[in-house]
């Protein structure tokens, strides 16, 4: 503890009031620099430390908030907690760097709290006399955490949900927990003030990996559970009762057959443990508890009945136990990456080459190399192949963007989920012209259909799709074209799609402007041909 040494009231407030003005004096601050978002974020923060120093006493070294990217920094960070098995004082708990990640600000569609530590340690003092007793049987005399992390983001567009957490204590094991929902909100419609979770779920997973615990701890665990060859059937036993008098108490009393009963999930849940227990003891790595979807099967969860028929969550989860994760169950073989990186690949299939361009665009599969990646998905998308030319955009966004966005109008014309956002989210780093350039450039010589001049909803579709870059390429020039055409018909969506170009071409710089005024003449000369040439005011105007 801190020695508690109260400082006399008027001393005390004299001091903090002169802060300000000394420090005025000596940096002479601009207004600007007091009214910033970061100094105001910075300000509040160290209110609520001075607010959270009544509990309990803190230290730190440095803050530093980056309110663009959606952080802050304490460093050093030391506080002596009060514990009532703690009769000395002797607890104190230390950070070397606490971080605080919220979305950043150009994510409003995100919703982010992350908080990381790295560099914690606690003394077994810290703990009640239970926890020691556990320390001490393990041979720890004090906890160190290197990293700890909990992370969970929920993308407001898509409702899906991220949720990881992960601590190592050193000298025992290293924990992680991923949950990834493909959908995560709550229905409201038969009770909003008591809403009912909406979730599917992807993927979930806990993996434990052995540090040294196991051996600090294996001289207290009964033989048999150590015994590669008695253990299987030991955990049958015991798990498999432990299921079947779960499923007995849940069963209702009208229940026909054997209540207690294993069900297929469970079942093969229970043959997973015998299988990886014996595994594990030969060689004491790691152990992960995982979901057993198929990839692309999203699991259902009606949390609200699984307490009625916790059978029901077996079901629908298919836990599973095993020696690594799905994920790295899954990383490609070597020999599929050697052949996908040769100059000749002919005797691969394009599945397989799009297999390993993404697994080394993204690090999911094998090492992340983004420039290999992209030279093999580079050479897919220029075949045509769409879902190629997607991820390739994905890749490319933050590192080449002008090279993105080329991508993602091929992966949009082909009408690829996403590929029209991310259209939208690289013009606005793009400049206008360079825009206009590469719609112009993926276009090529396009074939203007003339059978949509005999309608004018299909002018008006031709513009749209032009305008949004799904299921044709992207073209504000084409899109302008119909649309014009539409307009001068009467028809008022199409003065709309005109009046979003001319918006857009507003904000664009002089050299933006001055390409669009090419095109929109361009696209002006050639509506006025079809116009004419076709006497389209005979064709809408009704007489």
């Amino acid at each position: 503890m801190l020695p508690r040494r109260p400082l006399p009231r008027l001393l005390g407030a004299s001091a903090i009031a002169l802060l300000p003005f000394s420090a005025a004096a000596q940096d002479a601050p601009s207004l600007w620099d007091l009214l910033k978002p970061e100094y105001i974020v910075q300000r509040m923060v160290q209110s609520g430390i001075m607010a959270l120093r009544t509990q309990v006493d803190l230290k730190y070294g440095e803050m530093s908030v980056d309110l663009a990217a959606g952080h802050l920094n304490l460093t050093d960070i030391t506080l002596w907690p009060v514990f009532q098995w703690d009769a000395e004082g002797a607890c104190s708990i230390s950070f070397d760097r606490l971080t605080i990640r919220a979305a950043p600000l150009n994510r409003p569609d995100l919703i982010r709290l992350k908080v990381q530590a790295q560099g914690a340690s606690a003394p077994e003092a810290c703990f009640p006399a239970e926890a020691r007793q556990a320390f001490a049987m393990a041979q720890i005399d004090s906890l160190r955490v290197p990293r700890l992390t909990v992370d969970l983001e929920y993308d407001i567009a898509q409702a899906e949900a991220d949720i990881h957490a992960y601590t190592q204590l050193d000298g025992v094991a290293a924990l992680d927990v991923t949950a990834d929902f493909s959908y995560l909100w709550f229905d409201g419609s038969k009770d909003m003030e008591n809403p009912e979770p909406v979730a599917y779920l992807r993927r979930a997973a806990l993996t434990v990996e052995n540090l040294g615990g196991y051996e600090a701890v294996k001289g207290m665990i009964p033989p048999p559970f150590t015994d590669p060859a008695q253990a299987p059937a030991i955990l049958e036993g015991m798990i498999g009762g432990a299921l079947a008098s779960m499923n007995r108490d849940a069963a209702p009393a009208d229940a026909t057959g054997d209540p207690s009963a294993l069900n297929e999930a469970q079942t093969a849940f229970v043959a997973s443990a015998k299988a990886v227990w014996p595994a594990f003891l030969q060689n004491p790595g790691r152990i992960v508890l995982e979901t057993g979807a198929a990839p692309g099967d999203d699991i259902y969860l009606d949390i609200l009945s699984y307490e009625d028929n916790p059978a029901q969550a077996f079901s629908d989860m298919r836990p599973r136990l095993a020696l690594a994760p799905a994920t790295a169950r899954a990383t490609l073989p070597v020999a599929l990456i050697e052949q996908a990186l040769a100059e000749t690949p002919n005797d691969l299939s394009t599945d397989d080459r799009r297999r390993v361009g993404i697994a080394l665009a993204t690090g999911v599969g094998a090492p992340r190399n983004v420039p290999l990646g992209t030279r093999i998905l580079t050479a897919l998308a220029q075949d045509g192949d769409a879902v190629a030319a997607q991820e390739l955009s994905a890749a490319l966004e933050l590192r080449q963007p002008s090279e993105a966005y080329r991508w993602a109008l091929v992966a949009g014309a082909a009408g690829r989920s996403g590929a029209a956002a991310r259209l939208d989210r690289l013009e606005r780093v793009l400049p206008f012209a360079e825009v206009l350039a590469l719609q112009d450039d993926v276009l090529g010589d396009v074939q203007h259909p003339l059978e949509a001049l005999q309608r004018i909803a299909s002018m008006r579709n031709e513009a749209m799709f032009r305008l949004s870059g799904i299921g044709r390429v992207r073209s504000y020039g084409v899109a302008a074209l119909w649309a014009t055409m539409g307009a001068a018909a009467g028809d008022g969506e199409s003065l709309d799609i005109l009046r979003q170009i001319d918006e857009r071409v507003r904000r664009a710089d002089p050299e933006g402007r001055a390409a669009w005024a090419e095109a929109e003449a361009a696209a002006s000369d050639l509506a006025m041909q079809a116009w004419m040439g076709q006497n389209l005011p005979a064709r809408f105007s009704g007489q």
